[in-house]
């Protein structure tokens, strides 16, 4: 198990950001579990460069202001810390915008208070269009970020005057929603509710919640100084935050993680383009193609997610495809022919059916260096799939990802990896020592 360890700011310097800009830095306070390390993400056509958790400045997110104001910058960094709150499900709060010619991040006093991982690998960041959209998830960012019962719960409700602002029209869909609650949290909540006489939770929620909270010249009043009204609002406070969730989803268009990972449609959402979406829909229904039809299948190379390229599974060329039912199957060989990749597209399920035991294959041992080193890569290919590796098909031309599977868990093995550490030094050696043999001749 790698312990992830906090550097010093001094340490995260990398040439890019000692390159002279016009920087924006977002120094942030988050329960986001934030990185260690620096890397970027290019999002929206801007380069981003995550600035890690240090021992003794904040966090945050950094970019250049090139061919748009720093006040636009600013403004971007926040909608994209917006959607990383979304798909993370957690709050960012800004404590601060720093910059200037170098990206210089506020200092703090303790190293303590953050989640950490590595890096950010956010398969799903989606890119908004819509106005009322990108408020929406800012507000919601906002809200998972207060730690104040009472602002936290209106800031939810704001979200639903986002999504639906015709207040009858509100009202008649919270009650909607609030029976198709599947939280845990609100779910429990709108019981309690229930059990204690309250016959219309969306009326108590407005009423007692958002109307008691933003004003106080009528009752019910939010009270500060009475614990039990910021018990009740706490008690309640997933209610309205589910149902935040639901009006941005249902009615702004902007699907949750959960969601993305329940339909599964990026696993073959490359190769859906390839075939057309008519010819799918023949394929879904079962309907045995017949004839000439032309499918411009691209080259491919096949990586995990986070892991360094294996040569051996880049380039490879389509070289047979074959339907079997709602599926279509497969095979790409390498330009020499010697190693060989099979999956399937199932359409109906939409999976990408791929068996680490079965998928790859190839010649036997030729007593070739090529084969030696082809050999090790594969086995290393083999243990970080083995360890939870997520698999990704890129076309190769281009640089896009066409399909990923996410991280495969296997069941019933134990995964040694100094085993499969001895067989790639073994190959690789070998691999070595038939180079010398090939020189001496």
């Amino acid at each position: 198990m790698i312990k992830l360890e906090l550097l010093e700011q001094k340490d995260i310097w990398t040439e890019e950001l000692k390159r002279p800009g016009n920087w924006v830095v977002a120094n942030i306070d988050t329960s986001v579990s934030w990185p260690t390390q620096v890397h970027t993400i290019i999002y929206e056509d801007i380069q981003y460069w995550i600035i890690p958790i240090t021992q003794n400045a904040y966090p945050g997110i950094t970019a250049r202001a090139e061919g748009i104001t720093p006040e636009e910058l600013q403004k971007r960094i926040l909608q994209l810390l917006s959607v990383i709150s979304w798909v993370d499900r957690r709050g960012i709060t800004l404590h601060s915008f720093t910059g200037g010619s170098l990206p210089h991040s506020m200092g703090r006093n303790s190293e303590q208070g953050y989640a950490i991982r590595e890096e950010f690998d956010y398969p799903y960041l989606p890119e908004i269009d819509s106005d009322r959209a990108k408020l929406a998830l800012a507000l919601m960012r906002e809200g998972r970020g207060l730690n104040h019962a009472a602002y936290a719960f209106l800031t939810f409700f704001r979200v639903l005057e986002v999504a639906h602002n015709k207040s009858e029209r509100r009202n008649t869909w919270m009650k909607s929603a609030i029976e198709r609650l599947e939280n845990s949290q609100a779910l429990k909540a709108v019981n309690e509710l229930k059990a204690s006489e309250v016959v219309d939770v969306a009326k108590h929620l407005y009423a007692s919640g958002r109307c008691a909270i933003a004003h106080a010249n009528s009752d019910p009043i939010i009270n500060p100084d009475d614990p039990t009204h910021t018990k009740r609002l706490l008690r309640e406070l997933p209610i309205i935050e589910a149902l935040a969730v639901m009006a941005i989803e249902e009615e702004l268009g902007i699907k949750t993680d959960t969601t993305i990972y329940r339909e599964h449609l990026y696993e073959l959402e490359g190769f859906k383009k390839a075939f057309g979406s008519e010819l799918v829909e023949r394929i879904k229904s079962a309907e045995q193609i017949q004839g000439n039809v032309s499918v411009s299948l691209p080259v491919i190379s096949v990586r995990l997610r986070g892991k360094p390229i294996f040569a051996s599974l880049e380039g490879l060329q389509p070289h047979d495809i074959q339907q079997v039912g709602t599926s279509i199957q497969l095979r790409y060989k390498n330009e020499e022919g010697s190693l060989g990749l099979k999956f399937n597209l199932n359409f109906k399920d939409e999976r990408l059916e791929f068996d680490i035991h079965d998928s790859v294959y190839g010649t036997s041992d030729d007593n070739t260096a090529n084969y030696a080193e082809t050999k090790a890569q594969l086995i290393e290919f083999m243990k970080w799939y083995y360890l939870n590796g997520s698999l990704e098909i890129i076309d190769t031309e281009t640089g896009d990802e066409i399909s990923r599977k996410d991280a495969f868990l296997p069941e019933n093995v134990l995964v040694n990896p100094t085993e499969f550490d001895k067989d790639i030094e073994f190959w690789r050696s070998t691999a070595s020592k038939r180079r010398q043999v090939v020189s001496m001749t």
